[in-house]
C-alpha cells in the first residue's frame, strides 16, 4: 500500500488562512467595526485612474485585507480607498515581501497584488491565489511586471 505524501507547506498555508479569516470574523462591540462596504463591482478607485482591475481580487479577500489595512492604520474600513488591486503572478513563495534569513518555495505562485491609501499612507498587501495574504513594507514586483524599456 501506497502512502500519500502531505503537502506540509499548503497544510500550513490552509491553516493561515483559516485562522486569519477567523480572526476577521465579527467580534464583540460595534458591528459595522471592520466592515467593509467595498465589493470588486464597486471599487473606491483613485481620482488618478479609474480603470483600475479591482474586480480581479476575489470579494472575501479584499474585505479581509481592507479589514487588516483598517486595523494597522487605526482607521475604520470605510476610510480605505482601494488605489490598485490585480491579479498576478508572483517570483517565488515569498508573495513579493521577502523578509531577511526566510526560505521561500521557488516557484511561481499565482495570487493578488493590492495597494490601499489610508489616512495619506500607502499600504501594500500581496497574497497568493489560495487568500493568504501579508502586508509588504518593501514590495517587490511581481514575476508578470511590465519591464520598462
Amino acid at each position: 500500500m501506497r502512502r500519500r505524501s502531505v503537502n506540509t507547506p499548503s497544510v500550513l498555508a490552509s491553516l493561515a488562512l483559516a485562522v486569519a479569516l477567523a480572526a476577521c470574523a465579527g467580534t464583540a462591540g460595534d458591528p459595522t467595526e471592520g466592515a467593509s462596504t467595498m465589493t470588486p463591482a464597486e471599487p473606491t478607485p483613485s481620482g488618478n485612474d479609474p480603470q483600475l482591475p479591482v474586480g480581479e481580487v476575489p470579494t472575501e479577500l479584499l474585505e479581509a485585507i481592507v479589514a487588516d489595512a483598517a486595523d494597522r492604520a487605526g482607521v475604520r474600513a470605510q476610510e480605505i480607498e482601494v488605489t490598485a488591486a490585480e491579479r498576478v503572478t508572483w517570483s517565488d513563495g515569498s508573495l513579493g515581501c521577502p523578509e531577511e534569513g526566510m526560505a521561500y518555495t521557488q516557484a511561481l505562485v499565482p495570487g493578488y497584488r493590492v495597494v490601499l491609501e489610508a489616512g495619506g499612507d500607502q499600504l501594500n498587501f500581496h497574497s497568493s491565489e489560495s487568500g493568504d495574504f501579508r502586508f509588504c513594507e518593501d514590495p517587490q514586483p511581481p514575476a508578470d511586471a511590465p519591464v520598462d524599456r
